[in-house]
């Protein structure tokens, strides 16, 4: 019987499935909330039931939003197991539980549920604020203003009616102090490339919806407020100017405001979540609101940027951002596209950041107006592209809150938004552009800036690398052409690689360091890819490179971590940050590179940890290598689970299909052996009657191990269709094999005749041996003498047989071409190789050894020919990485 209060909390929950209601207020002074996850895709019963089981206790508050299958709970702090609410299947729940001693205390509440998430508030941050540099407008050697920019901004003005005063100073749009150094947008802003049906959220702090640069392309649809709870995502605080700002980037109308943005015929929304504490449930319904009406996501905040911070989203945002790549813009997938970070002045790296190097967003770094790297721009090698952003003195200019301009909007927070608008021209140019087409446009069309300075390496495309600029600068005009021509890529596939057990250490002190070699201050350890584990798991070329990792280190920021693949091209996945004095290391931490795309990812992975000249301890426990990339056969394509481990469903499909090729093996052999007549034995005796012998007489053959057996005379299952002496036809299977009838005279009589040959060849010999060392042979009325070697073991002088004949056939069996073959076949399938001939050699003599003990067990059931190449590529690779 359920209790008054279950069923309130009944009503309330499918009240709220009626119609849209505000969530209740939160009480984070007395209360703490968390996230249940239930199976709710067939039926609201596990919600219905988990309610009334624990609603002693537990209080339902409302569903999320955007996210079937999750809802909100709360529970009053006074409860005294209210500590370690939370975080089942996420964030090492039953280690709290233990640590807290309740480790079987209520086992039974998450049981019932798929996982469950403690749901404390923070605050998450935009990115750290740049400082103002003063301004530096003298022009590199050799370049200046010229009348021809000033001429040619005038005419694109003119043609296309822009009036904004700001937008003589919008250098990011058209650089007339440094030509060359903008976006290159102008050239499809003539071709009514504007972005027309695109819409870009605006993560931030909110977005002035009143603007006059604004409110004609502002989305109302696709917008909220999850600070204050609300459909308008007004900004309310004295400091919500960010979103704004970062809006006017992308699409501030034509008018006598400010300037113009990137895409001015999209439009925008708003989802403001930064101006005060959320939850990461909040956090996760931001990131999927309004899937059905947004396309990109522009998110221009993350972890602070301070150079000692290690930070990811929650399981349950990271589930949010795989629906959002899996289920939006009606299934090409949403875009999300992050700020790199401004720590770039402390050392910081995108990669300490789960939000800019997750495989599903688009990393943007900054250049500024003169086209070079700022200070404050993070770099790693999740970093796809650069984009204009402050700098050398100079700002954005754009849109502002309280109907005013900015001219001092900068770092990567400018630089992300500014991207999403090109996105926006490049999806109105081809909107059936998948969320992955868009990251290889972006690989594939983005310019090299300043080769000299980003350390850029050559990768698999052809294409250079930087963990600096990326694959360079966004190009908007090449970037729409190339779209426009794209073909989408086949679906995604991922690859797992085992979990390897590493447990090694390292300790370096500064005076045992100066004296020790290379080899000594770095822990290596190696993961061989094969071509067998790709292609059960259907995986063709990578795309992102994760490294999830566990290390122990007294001093995180001293530790230094890269991947180098079996090209040689090297990800820096950790570089040293010195004001990170944690001592916690690298505890389950995910690394991300993009720096591997098209690679086939076949060899030798290498992992390396080292120290830098300060005193540290390392070790690295543990470490897993994963692929995520295209597929062979995108009709077997699959949907991703984020909480699936795919090296156990890669083993498992191996073991299936070695399984499956022993049964199949057996299995033929058994049809072999059913189809062929046998009677083999180490020593048996038969009466069979000879063919043809002197006086007709039945001889006795004994057959050994050494002798022809009687199977060996028979025929074999690949012999053509032969007829018997009765005229019947022997008929054959598609693959070649007898069915034998129940009439099987002919194939007995073939055997046999065959049988009665080798005895009457046995019989020659023995007699030829026992009477004479030369004998005459008659053709027609001549006579020929034949040396003959009694030492000699060879059968080719036998009776019967022409000079010119060496293949041991009478010229009644030449006349068969058919029983040529079956004797060739029957004679030689006893012979035995020559193990000297170059077909039996593994390799040189200088390979001997060679990786000895390396990779052992991989590529088990491959064939001799393709480990002698796996060989070679593994030493290939040794020799790359020995001179890396």
């Amino acid at each position: 019987m359920l209790s008054l209060k279950s069923l309130l909390y009944i009503l309330i929950y499918l009240i709220s499935l009626s119609h849209q209601f505000q969530i209740p207020p939160r009480d984070y002074e007395n209360k703490n909330y968390f996230l249940v996850e239930l199976n709710t895709a067939k039926s609201q019963k596990p919600l219905l039931d988990f309610i009334s089981k624990h609603n002693d206790h537990y209080s339902f508050e409302h569903q999320l939003q955007s996210m079937d299958n999750f809802y909100v709970f709360s529970i009053d702090k006074s409860h005294p197991h209210n500590t370690f609410l939370g975080n089942h299947n996420s964030n090492n729940y039953n280690k709290l539980k233990r640590s807290l001693g309740f480790e079987h205390v209520h086992d039974d509440l998450v049981n019932d549920v798929s996982s469950l998430h403690l749901l404390p508030p923070k605050k998450l941050t935009k990115r750290l604020p740049v400082p103002m540099e003063a301004r530096d407008d003298t022009p590199p050697k050799g370049q200046s203003p010229t009348d021809k920019a000033h001429q040619k901004y005038a005419q694109i003005a003119s043609k296309l009616g822009i009036k904004d005063p700001e937008f003589g100073s919008q250098w990011h749009l058209f650089n007339l102090q440094y030509p060359g150094h903008d976006v290159n947008a102008t050239g499809l802003w003539l071709e009514d490339v504007l972005g027309q049906g695109i819409v870009t959220a605006i993560v931030d702090d909110g977005l002035d919806a009143e603007s006059e640069d604004l409110k004609a392309n502002f989305n109302a649809k696709g917008s909220w407020d999850f600070n204050d709870n609300g459909p308008l995502p007004l900004p309310r605080l004295y400091d919500d100017y960010h979103g704004t700002r970062c809006a006017g980037e992308i699409a501030a109308v034509k008018n006598d405001v400010c300037g113009v943005g990137v895409a001015y015929k999209s439009q925008v929304s708003g989802i403001r979540i930064l101006s005060g504490p959320i939850t990461a449930a909040d956090e996760a319904s931001a990131l999927v609101y309004g899937l059905d009406t947004n396309d990109i996501y522009s998110c221009s905040w993350g972890p602070t940027d301070n150079g000692r911070t290690l930070s990811e989203p929650e399981v349950v945002v990271k589930k949010a951002m795989l629906r959002g790549i899996q289920e939006g813009r009606g299934g090409k997938g949403a875009i999300y596209v992050f700020a790199s970070g401004n720590g770039g002045r402390f050392s910081d790296s995108c990669n300490f950041d789960g939000y800019t190097n997750s495989i599903y967003s688009i990393t943007v770094g900054a250049i500024d107006y003169k086209g070079l790297h700022p200070s404050y721009s993070e770099s790693c090698s999740a970093v796809m592209v650069v984009t204009y952003s402050s700098g050398s003195g100079e700002h954005i200019h754009t849109t502002d809150i309280k109907k005013k301009c900015s001219a001092s909007h900068g770092g990567t927070s400018a630089a992300a938004p500014l991207a999403s608008g090109i996105f926006s021209l490049v999806l109105g140019a081809n909107p059936n552009l998948t969320w992955r087409d868009l990251q290889y446009i972006n690989v594939l069309s983005a310019v090299p800036v300043n080769e000299e300075d980003g350390n850029y390496q050559t990768t698999a495309l052809n294409r250079k690398y930087s963990h600096m600029y990326g694959y360079g600068k966004i190009d908007a005009y090449k970037m729409v052409e190339f779209a426009k021509t794209w073909k989408n890529v086949k679906p995604q596939s991922w690859h797992y690689c085992d979990k390897l057990e590493v447990n090694q250490e390292l300790s370096l002190n500064q005076p045992q360091q100066q004296q020790q070699k290379r080899n000594d201050k770095v822990i290596t350890s190696k993961v061989t890819v094969t071509k067998e584990d790709l292609k059960v798991m259907n995986f063709e070329k990578i795309e992102h490179v994760t490294v999830k990792v566990n290390i122990d280190s007294s001093f995180r920021g001293r530790t230094g971590v890269r991947l180098v693949s079996p090209s040689g091209v090297v990800s820096d996945l950790a570089r040293f940050r010195p004001l990170d004095s944690s001592s916690r290391g690298f505890q389950d931490w995910t690394f991300t590179s993009i720096a591997h795309w098209g690679e086939d990812g076949l060899g030798e992975w290498t992992l390396e940890v080292f120290g830098d000249s300060q005193p540290v301890n390392m070790k690295l426990v543990n470490w897993q290598l994963r692929f995520f990339g295209t597929t062979i056969d995108a009709s077997k394509v699959e949907t991703f689970d984020i909480e699936k481990d795919y090296s156990q469903v890669r083993r498992d499909r191996l073991e299936s299909e070695r399984k499956h090729a022993t049964e199949s093996k057996s299995s033929s052999t058994v049809a072999s052996s059913s189809s062929t007549p046998q009677e083999s034995s180490s020593s048996v005796q038969e009466q069979v009657p000879s063919s043809s012998t002197p006086g007709g007489a039945t001889t006795t053959f004994e057959a050994d191990q050494s002798s022809t057996s009687v199977a060996d005379s028979a025929p074999t299952s690949k012999t053509e269709p032969t007829s018997s002496t009765t005229g019947s036809e022997t008929p054959q299977t598609e693959e070649g094999e007898h069915v034998y009838g129940k009439d099987r005279t002919g194939q007995y009589l073939m055997g046999l005749a065959g049988i009665g040959f080798i005895v009457v060849v046995v019989i020659i010999i023995i007699q030829s041996r026992n009477h004479s060392t030369r004998r005459r042979r008659r053709t027609g009325e001549n006579y020929e003498l034949i040396e003959y070697d009694s030492d000699d073991d060879s059968d080719n002088d036998l009776e019967g047989y022409d000079d010119d004949d060496e293949t041991g056939l009478t010229r009644e069996d030449r006349r068969s071409d058919q029983a040529r073959d079956r004797l060739f076949e029957d004679f030689n399938a006893e012979s035995l190789p020559d193990y000297n001939s170059d077909m039996f050699k593994i390799g040189g003599e200088d390979e001997v050894g060679e990786g000895e003990g390396e990779g052992e067990g991989e590529g088990e059931g491959e064939g001799d020919a393709g480990k002698k190449s796996t060989n070679g590529d593994t030493k290939d690779q040794k020799s790359n990485s020995d001179g890396k």
